[in-house]
């Protein structure tokens, strides 16, 4: 294994539930990108549980100078301010001068699917308006964390909405921003870690499993048994946002949002953001 240069480094810093699945598995495929064991490490962050537990950070890749130009990090924890703090300092007192990837959502979208994803899970105590909900969605405030440390050059900015529609297009957007060529693109572009929506007979039994271990215990005739109810159940409905949420949403987001228009030249208006502000 050799060495990783400083400037190898290209993390996908967010946002989360944006795509990030899919957009690491599409970079993790060319042949001058090394993969990481996984795909979210968690390396900087202090409170993301299903983060990797490694002393140093290189111990991630199997990286080889004679192949690789860069190495993969799709850790969405990064950007998940003010819940999870130090990151950018931890990266920048680690002394590697990474490249950013930042794919953005339509915000109302991203915390829609960020609860209802969110809300499967047993321990689950966020409304459909909690603020850590809506800081993720707080693009600006997230990038500000990071451009303290590490300069605009270093940082690209993506749209999801264009990544469902060209990835391609995308794809070479990252490849001028990292200096590879074009001439490797996947044969299929299939979309990752989509949320899926649960019954409430999965939900009753994954709390089962989490207090008394039931899953140990129940025969595999009942297990076949609660798998065929499961499959007849009734979906739980996906959760939107009120008009009301919406516009309570919009009032927090309205002027960060126009300061990312401004100084990342981003489009915001096609999300309802600086319509009224005269330009």
């Amino acid at each position: 294994m050799s060495s990783i240069p400083e400037d190898a480094y290209l993390i996908i810093i967010g946002a989360m539930k944006s795509g990030t699945t899919s957009l690491y598995s599409y970079l993790a495929q060319h042949p001058q990108i090394c993969e990481c064991r996984v795909k979210e490490p968690e390396f900087f962050s202090r409170h993301q549980s299903h983060g990797e537990k490694e002393t140093d950070y290189e111990d991630l890749w199997d990286f080889q100078d004679s192949v690789h130009r860069y190495v993969l990090d799709g850790s969405t924890g990064y950007t998940k301010y003010p819940m999870e703090k130090g990151v950018p300092e931890r990266i920048r007192t680690l002394g590697i001068d990474p490249w950013f990837l930042y794919i953005l959502r339509d915000p109302f979208e991203r915390i829609e699917s960020h609860y209802n994803s969110g809300r499967f899970n047993v321990e689950w105590k966020h409304c459909i308006l909690d603020e850590h909900l809506i800081n993720v969605s707080n693009y600006y405030i997230q990038l500000q964390r990071f451009r303290r440390f590490f300069p605009r050059n270093r940082f690209l900015l993506l749209d999801f909405s264009q990544m469902k529609t060209d990835p391609q297009k995308v794809l070479c957007k990252i490849y001028d921003f990292l200096h590879l060529d074009h001439s490797f693109f996947p044969d299929s572009y299939q979309k990752k870690n989509e949320t899926v929506y649960s019954n409430r007979f999965e939900l009753i039994y994954r709390k089962m499993i989490r207090t008394v271990g039931i899953n140990r215990i129940i025969p595999e005739s009942l297990k076949k048994q609660g798998r065929k109810i499961h499959s007849r159940s009734a979906r739980i409905p996906r959760k939107l946002l009120t008009k009301e949420e919406r516009e309570r949403i919009h009032n927090i987001l309205e002027a960060d949002m126009i300061k990312l228009r401004d100084e990342y030249d981003f489009d915001v208006a096609k999300w309802g953001f600086g319509i009224d502000d005269g330009l």
